[in-house]
């Protein structure tokens, strides 16, 4: 055989690898693609809650109201703080029991709260 020959064989080899190779980092740019789009859409940039002039339960049923998932305790807590009324867990626990009470509020499961 001729030495061309063998070096036009072994070219073919490896461009048919790298067109292989090619086609799989494809897949894989197209998959991460994706995922990068899925996370966006995830990421959702909530108004900033504003909590001035509002009583602390009023500020919890706003923080629960503006949140997409149900929130515990802390989050709940968490949320007034920044947003500028200092509360604790067990302060909002208090808040909770009586917002419960008149449905402005709804227990999704034990420690799990959400706006009605």
């Amino acid at each position: 055989m001729n030495p061309l020959e063998d070096d036009l064989k072994q070219v073919r080899v490896e461009l048919a690898a790298a067109e292989l190779e090619a086609q799989r980092l494809e897949a894989q740019i197209a998959a991460l693609l994706a995922k990068e789009a899925t996370l966006e859409g995830l990421i959702v940039k909530a108004p900033e809650l504003n909590v001035q002039g509002m009583t602390k339960a009023e500020a919890i049923v706003a923080a629960l109201s503006q949140s997409s998932e149900p929130m515990t305790l802390g989050q709940i807590a968490d949320a007034v703080t920044t947003a500028g009324s200092i509360l604790k867990p067990d302060g909002a626990s208090v808040y909770l029991d009586g917002l419960l009470k008149m449905g402005k509020v709804v227990r999704v499961k034990r420690g799990l709260y959400r706006a009605a």
